[in-house]
């Protein structure tokens, strides 16, 4: 049964969104593909910086930067109706 819980996790995680914690560089596709479905303390290697973090590091700096940029979009959505 617990190979069945750790199965579930990866499938619930494989569309999180992965950013360098070091650079905060977003991942590009090959790195997604590769971390998509890791947990944990499995290491990603980043493409821009070359650091290696721990998978988990990556989908929490994936969380923050999401709102970050859900925020820039709409002030940019809001400068833009202005004109």
């Amino acid at each position: 049964m617990n190979w069945l819980k750790h199965l579930v996790l990866r499938w619930g995680a494989r569309n999180f969104s992965l950013v360098c914690p070091r650079c905060r560089h977003p991942a590009s596709s090959t790195t997604f593909r590769r971390g998509r479905f890791m947990l944990g303390d499995e290491k990603l290697s980043c493409e821009e910086c070359g650091e290696d973090s721990v998978v988990t590091f990556w989908r929490f700096e994936g969380f923050s930067s999401r709102s970050d940029c859900v925020e820039a979009m709409r002030r940019t959505r809001l400068s833009d109706q202005r004109h």
